[in-house]
C-alpha cells in the first residue's frame, strides 16, 4: 500500500505540472531557489561545525527548539492552507475497501513527494552536519532527523484529517484563508525581524541569558513529541548514552501512538467523509437601500446598486479582506526599517527612500486590489448581463465601493507616517505621491480586470487555492497592471522623493 500511494502521488504531481507550462517553469524556478537556500544552510552548518566543540549542550538545545518549531509549523500551516492541495484527500478513498491502518503509513510517506516535504527532509537530515567532525554523532543525527521528519508528517496528517469536517465549512475556510494571507506577509518580513532581534541582543550583551533560556526550553521540549527526535543528536554529542536510549524509545513510542491515532482518525474519515456544507444566505436589503442614496437616481441607480453589492464583498469575502492586512503591513514594515537605520547623512537619505518606497507601494497595491474584481464575481456576473448595465456604470460602482474605505486609509497612513518619522513637513508631498499612485493603480486595474479574466478561487473556497490553467494570462494581467500603474505614477513619485 505504501508503494502504491507513493506511485500515485508521483503520477498526480507530474500530471499537474504537465497541465501548464508556466506552472512547470515556476515550480522549477522555485525548486532551484529552494535548493540554493538549502545549500546555503548546509554550508552555514558546516562553517558552524567548528564552534560546536565545547558547546554541545547549547547546540543540542538549539536543535531541539528549532526542530520543535518545524513540527509545529507542519501542524499549523496545512490547517491554515486547508483546501489548497487535495491530491491525496482521505475522502477520495471512501469508496474503496480500505482501512485507516492500511492508508496511514502510505499517506505519511507520500508527504515526501513535493517541494515542501523534500526540503524539510533535507534540512532535517542535514542538521547532523553540525557534528561533521564526529562521525558517530553524525549517524545519530541522521537517524534523529529522519525520525523528526516522520514526526512532522504524522502530526500534520493527523491534525488535518481530524479537523477536516470543521475546516470544510464556509466560515472556517474564510477565516483560515485570511489567517494564511496574514502569515505569508509576516513570514516575508521574518528575516529582517530576526536580524533586528539578533542585533539588539548583541548590542546589549544578553547572549548568555538567551542561551540559558534556550537550554531550558530544549530540556522541556525534549520530553514532548515535538522535540524528542531532535534530542538524540545532542545526547550523543554530550556522551549521555543512557539519556539517548530513553529519548529514542520515547520517540518510537510517540510515532507508534501517532500512527495508531492517525489510523483511527482515518477510519472515521473513511466511514463519514467530510463534505462541504452549504450555509443559507440571509436576505439583505443593502442593495434596496442603495436606491435611497441622494445621488442614486436616473443613470446612477445601477452605480449605486453595484457599489452596495461590492461593499458587501469588502465586508464578508476573504478574497477581498486579504488585501487589507497586506496594505497595512507594508507601511508598518518599511517605517520600522526606516526607524532602525543609523542617523547619519547616508542613513537619512536611505530612510527617506525606504519609507517613501513602502508608502508608494502601499498606495499602488491599494489601486491594484481591483485587478481581479470581475473574475471574483464568478457566476454573479450574469446579473450585470441580464440587467444591461453599461460599462462605465460597472467600473464606477466598483471604484466607489473600494474608495469609500481605501481613501481614508491612504489619508491616515500618509499623515501618520511622516509624523512618526519626525517630518510633518513632508505630509503634503507624501499625500500627493500616494494619491497619484493610488489613482493610476485604480484606473489601470479597472481596465486590466475587464480585459483579462483568469481563473481565481471561487466564492467559498480558500483564497490561497491555486487554479490551474491560464497562469500566463494571470501573470500578464497582474504584472502588467502593476508595471503600468508604476510607470504612470513614476514622474510624480520622483518629484515627491527629491522635493
Amino acid at each position: 500500500m505504501v508503494a502504491t500511494l507513493l506511485k500515485l502521488r508521483f503520477r498526480l504531481a507530474i500530471a499537474e505540472l504537465k497541465r501548464s507550462t508556466v506552472r512547470l517553469v515556476l515550480t522549477i524556478i522555485f525548486g532551484l531557489y529552494a535548493l540554493v537556500m538549502v545549500a546555503a544552510l548546509v554550508i552555514l552548518m558546516l562553517v558552524a561545525a567548528g564552534t560546536v566543540n565545547g558547546h554541545q549542550h547549547e547546540a543540542g538545545a538549539i536543535i531541539v527548539v528549532v526542530g520543535s518549531v518545524v513540527v509545529v509549523g507542519w501542524i499549523l500551516l496545512p490547517l491554515v492552507f486547508f483546501g489548497s492541495d487535495q491530491t491525496l484527500d482521505p475522502a477520495r478513498f471512501a469508496q474503496f475497501p480500505l482501512t485507516g491502518r492500511k492508508l496511514a503509513p502510505g499517506l505519511v510517506v507520500a508527504g515526501l513527494v513535493g517541494l515542501p516535504g523534500l526540503i524539510t527532509a533535507l534540512l532535517c537530515v542535514g542538521s547532523a552536519l553540525l557534528w561533521i567532525r564526529h562521525p558517530g554523532v553524525v549517524l545519530v543525527g541522521v537517524v534523529g532527523g529522519a525520525l523528526g521528519f516522520l514526526m512532522t508528517q504524522v502530526t500534520c496528517r493527523m491534525a488535518a484529517t481530524a479537523l477536516a469536517g470543521t475546516l470544510s465549512s464556509r466560515k472556517a475556510k474564510d477565516m483560515t484563508g485570511l489567517i494564511g494571507l496574514v502569515l505569508i506577509l509576516l513570514l516575508s518580513s521574518l528575516g529582517y525581524v530576526i536580524s533586528l532581534v539578533a542585533a539588539r541582543f548583541s548590542a546589549s550583551g544578553n547572549w548568555t541569558q538567551a542561551m540559558a533560556a534556550s537550554q531550558t526550553a530544549g530540556t522541556i521540549l525534549s520530553w514532548t513529541p515535538l522535540g524528542a527526535p531532535w534530542a538524540l543528536v545532542g545526547d550523543a554529542a554530550a556522551g549521555s548514552w543512557g539519556l539517548l536510549v530513553v529519548h529514542l524509545v520515547l520517540t518510537l513510542a510517540y510515532l507508534a501512538a501517532g500512527l495508531w491515532a492517525y489510523g483511527a482518525v482515518l477510519d472515521k474519515a473513511l466511514q463519514t467523509p467530510a463534505h462541504e456544507g452549504t450555509t443559507g444566505v440571509l436576505a439583505h436589503d443593502s442593495i434596496a437601500k442603495a436606491a435611497s442614496w441622494p445621488w442614486a437616481a436616473g443613470r446612477y441607480a445601477p452605480v449605486a446598486a453595484i457599489t452596495a453589492r461590492c461593499l458587501r464583498y469588502w465586508r464578508r469575502d476573504p478574497r477581498y479582506l486579504g488585501t487589507i492586512p497586506a496594505m497595512l503591513l507594508l507601511p508598518v514594515l518599511f517605517t520600522v526599517m526606516g526607524k532602525t537605520v543609523p542617523a547619519d547623512e547616508i542613513g537619512s537619505f536611505f530612510t527617506v527612500g525606504i519609507v517613501a518606497f513602502g508608502l508608494g507601494l502601499m498606495a499602488l497595491m491599494a489601486g491594484y486590489s481591483l485587478s481581479a474584481d470581475v473574475a471574483f464575481d464568478a457566476s454573479a456576473w450574469w446579473i450585470h448581463l441580464a440587467a444591461g448595465v453599461k460599462g462605465w456604470q460597472d467600473r464606477l460602482g466598483r471604484v466607489v465601493a473600494q474608495a469609500l474605505w481605501c481613501v481614508p486609509f491612504v489619508l491616515v497612513v500618509g499623515i501618520a507616517v511622516p509624523v512618526i518619522m519626525g517630518a510633518p513637513g513632508r505630509i503634503p508631498t507624501t499625500l500627493g505621491a500616494m494619491a497619484a499612485l493610488y489613482l493610476v493603480g485604480l484606473g489601470v486595474a479597472s481596465v486590466f480586470s475587464a480585459l483579462f479574466i483568469y481563473p481565481v478561487a471561487l466564492p467559498g473556497e480558500s483564497p490561497l487555492r491555486m487554479k490551474t490553467g491560464m497562469m500566463g494570462t494571470q501573470m500578464l494581467a497582474q504584472m502588467g497592471s502593476l508595471l503600468g500603474a508604476g510607470l504612470l505614477g513614476l514622474p510624480v513619485c520622483l518629484w515627491a522623493v527629491f522635493a
